[in-house]
């Protein structure tokens, strides 16, 4: 056997060495995800996210969000949390961060999710006729002169009524249009003598 052959066996026997002493590549994990539901809010609606790390999560952030929301482990890599819709209209990206550390690189990054915070339709309440001043039928009770107590259950009226912030359209442009009002008495045509 020659030089050659000694050489060439040697650089074989140190390439098979490395091949099975090698440290072992570092171990591969999916991106982050996130995900949110519902995607369409109405301000101030409750938002719920769903995210994916192999790793340490941040909390979820955006200018759409009344604030941080934090994420909470379930089984594996799962995680949930809980949050806010802000108080102004558009469309929002909402993100957070994993890190999946030394050991999981591919692990780490950022991921988003897209929602929109959009006006509620107005909501029309069913009207009641104006009330006259006939007497009250034999069925109910007189009316009493004290006034009704604190504890007592609510009417069906005020049980329809519909909070402030959902009968009004947010976000409507510009001013009210204003009715011009003429004092009695005032000419109707404005142009005479």
């Amino acid at each position: 056997m020659g030089m050659k052959g000694i050489v060439a066996g040697a650089g074989l026997l140190a390439m098979t060495a490395g091949v099975f002493l090698a440290p072992q590549a570092s171990a591969t994990a999916p991106p982050p995800k996130l995900s949110v539901s519902p995607a369409k809010v109405a301000p101030g609606q409750a938002l719920d996210f769903s995210a994916s790390c192999h790793g340490t999560p941040t909390a979820v952030t955006s200018p759409g969000l009344a604030g941080p929301v934090t994420l909470s482990a379930q089984a594996g890599a799962a995680y949930t949390g809980n949050g806010k819709a802000a108080g102004r209209t558009g469309k929002f990206k909402a993100s957070f961060r994993c890190d999946g550390g030394p050991n999981l690189p591919a692990a780490s990054g950022t991921a988003t999710v897209e929602f929109e915070i959009v006006c509620p339709p107005p909501t029309t309440t069913p009207t009641k006729p104006p009330s006259s001043s006939k007497p009250p039928s034999s069925s109910q009770p007189p009316p009493s002169s004290e006034p009704p107590s604190s504890s007592s259950a609510p009417s069906s009226s005020s049980a329809r009524v519909v909070p402030a912030a959902l009968t009004k359209p947010c976000g409507t442009p510009g001013k009210t249009p204003q009715v011009k009002v003429k004092p009695a008495g005032a000419p109707q045509t404005g142009g005479g003598i």
